[in-house]
């Protein structure tokens, strides 16, 4: 007969791989915040916006990130945070984009970089953002693609005026506030 001594080896060894998992906090996913987020921040996104989530940032360093979005008016927002997860103080934007705005915002544990594209725009564009604290910097190529504000601003703007063109022969009476006597039709001469 074996002694218990023996098998505690085996024992240990299958059961410590499930003690420890019991004890070990589960990696919480990036969409969970301890912060309130409001519906109001989470309006108005392009429905088409590819872009990294949360990339690793590194201080005193430029991170590049890609951005596509179509423009149909909307915002992509880049999500980027300290440790824990916790929103930047602030964004200061050092390089302006060409052909649209950028807005800096906390929404939850994140600071979001939401880049909106002027109506028509379609092409590449950039700008760079530096978070504070520290001097973490990052800079956002957006190519953006022609979209329903594209295409709307590009088109042709037709009023029911300009498609009914009727040569104006008078000029219209003008109307005042007081009310007037009508005038007898003219009389003809015989």
């Amino acid at each position: 007969m074996k002694s218990v001594a023996s098998r505690a080896p085996l024992w240990l060894a299958l059961a410590l791989p499930a003690a420890l998992a019991a004890c070990a906090k589960p990696d919480a996913p990036l969409s969970q915040s301890t912060r309130p987020v409001y519906a109001v921040d989470m309006m108005g996104a392009a429905k088409t916006c590819t872009v990294e989530d949360n990339p690793r940032l590194i201080d005193a360093r430029e991170t590049e990130v890609p951005m596509a979005l179509t423009n149909d008016g909307g915002w992509c927002g880049l999500r980027v945070s300290r440790p824990g997860p916790a929103p930047f103080d602030a964004g200061l934007l050092t390089a302006r984009p060409s052909n649209g705005r950028v807005r800096v915002q906390a929404v939850g544990d994140w600071t979001r970089i939401d880049y909106i594209p002027d109506a028509g725009f379609a092409g590449e564009d950039s700008f760079v953002v530096r978070l504070l604290p520290g001097s973490t910097t990052v800079k956002v190529n957006a190519k953006v693609e022609g979209g329903a504000a594209t295409a709307a601003a590009s088109q042709p703007v037709v009023t029911p005026a300009a498609t009914r063109a009727q040569p104006v022969t008078s000029p219209a009476p003008a109307r005042s506030s007081t009310p007037s006597k009508a005038t007898p039709p003219a009389r003809r001469a015989r």
